[in-house]
């Protein structure tokens, strides 16, 4: 075993379900996980998810674009974000309500009836109690502030606090998503699918190419920053020719307006 493969094996043993990179790869088309996991979140025994998937880009042309932890649907139609953020500032009520926006975006066709956008749920697993009230989940709902009675847009948001240790099925999940040692989870499902990634073969290998893929990702990134950074200065310096500089940062006009959108509202 070379030095680069030792280190990942080493990182793949680490890692716990808090780890983006791990989490979207054990529940990442994996239907019966996402729903015992959406199953325990909003205490419902009649869920049916009928797709799950990770990583989901959603672009927007005019500001910036969100890349979804898992994307899930159900039988009945409604449509899950959950993302799991180790730094309280990624899970700020801003973060949630770009989330939920760009969610419905992606939903919403011309000359579709607005009654027909369907139920969303944004769901934050957060490594703290971001919103420092000691509870175990936040359901977060907009209502009438005169009567108190529920506005019924069907969007709703949830934070779920990861340090959160209580003996109940939240309590439980939270202990699996932050245990490194898949022999230690208390959910049989959810520690078979670790296993598979930490100890099989096959599992591991995937593991690795996804652990590449991410690596390749970031400095994709990190290019692209670069050249969202010249492309502002190029603008501020009077060039506003947005073919010109998207030629000059090799960068595409989708992302030259990103930056420039970006440093408006900065």
């Amino acid at each position: 075993m070379d030095e680069k493969t030792a280190e990942r094996m080493d990182a793949i043993r680490k890692f716990t379900l808090m780890d983006d990179t791990f989490m979207t790869q054990v529940f990442s088309g994996d239907l019966e996980c996402t729903q015992e996991l959406l199953s325990i979140i909003l205490k419902r025994q009649d869920l049916k998810v009928m797709k799950s998937v990770t990583q989901l880009t959603i672009g927007n042309l005019f500001g910036r674009s969100v890349r979804l932890d898992i994307y899930a649907n159900d039988a009945a139609g409604k449509q899950y974000d959950i993302e799991v953020q180790q730094e309280d500032r990624g899970a700020v009520p801003e973060r949630a309500r770009l989330n939920s926006a760009l969610l419905d975006s992606r939903l919403t066709t011309a000359g579709e009836a607005y009654t027909e956008l369907p139920e969303t749920y944004i769901i934050f697993i957060t490594a703290n109690d971001v919103l420092k009230e000691g509870l175990p989940v936040y359901t977060i709902e907009r209502t009438v502030q005169e009567t108190g009675k529920s506005f019924g847009d069907r969007a709703h948001i949830i934070y779920v606090n990861g340090s959160y240790r209580g003996s109940d099925e939240i309590g439980q999940l939270m202990h699996d998503f932050n245990c490194g040692d898949y022999r230690k989870m208390q959910n049989p499902k959810i520690a078979a699918r670790v296993r598979y990634f930490k100890e099989e073969a096959e599992g591991v290998a995937t593991m690795c190419k996804t652990m590449q893929v991410i690596v390749d990702r970031e400095r994709e990134d990190a290019e692209i920053e670069k050249g969202k950074r010249i492309a502002l200065n190029l603008w501020n310096g009077g060039e506003h020719d947005l073919d010109k500089i998207a030629r000059t940062t090799e960068l595409t006009l989708e992302q030259v307006r990103e930056a420039i959108t970006e440093m408006r509202s900065a």
